[in-house]
């Protein structure tokens, strides 16, 4: 059988009957690439879009994950340097017996007559430990402001509380103030602490 005794037969169709059977081939055709040809494109296609959409989601999640681990760093290297800045102004434990020795020395340097310096015992908190010392003395208020001042210019912090002024009954117009200065210690992991003592 041949392609010519096919196509014979179809020839002598009506007209009609050959526009028929061409929709009908054609319409055959068409469903053919289309099922064979466009569909699994098709689901290719949404599949790579289905993938496409999940990369870019990915992506932005990342970006943004990024983003904060940026801002995380940037925020732990400026704690990190207030951290530093902060142990410059505290003393470590072997520098406590200098700082006391200076304060001492900044005391008589003001023109104060110191009846007692006493160093007592830190107390602890959670990062650094407060070092307190019991000063008594007869002094001007000439000489007390000296004395502050040349406090504050230390570099290491130095504050001053319960300061308690009273009358001396001298002709020289001095007063006694009794005050506790207190220095901050920077805690090191194990370290016990400066013990009490220095100058006096």
């Amino acid at each position: 059988m041949t392609l010519a005794s096919l196509v014979e037969p179809l020839a002598n169709q009506p007209k009609p009957t050959k526009i028929a059977l061409g929709v009908i081939l054609v319409a055959i055709l068409l469903g053919g690439g289309f099922f064979f040809l466009v569909s699994p494109a098709k689901l290719r296609v949404a599949d790579l879009r289905a993938r496409h959409e999940s990369l870019r989601a990915e992506v932005t999640q990342n970006e943004a994950i990024a983003a904060g681990l940026a801002k995380f760093r940037a925020e732990a290297l400026a704690l990190r340097q207030r951290l530093d800045a902060v142990r410059e102004r505290l003393p470590v434990d072997k520098e406590i017996p200098r700082l006391y020795r200076t304060v001492s020395n900044l005391a008589h340097q003001s023109g104060l007559s110191v009846l007692l310096f006493q160093p007592r015992e830190p107390q602890p908190k959670e990062f650094y430990a407060e070092v307190p010392i019991t000063v008594n003395a007869e002094v001007s208020y000439h000489q007390l402001g000296s004395f502050f001042e040349r406090l504050a210019r230390l570099p290491r912090i130095v504050n001053v509380g319960d300061l308690k002024l009273s009358a001396v009954n001298r002709p020289t117009g001095s007063v006694r103030a009794d005050m506790t200065l207190v220095t901050y210690l920077f805690k090191n992991t194990g370290s016990p602490g400066p013990k009490p003592g220095g100058a006096r």
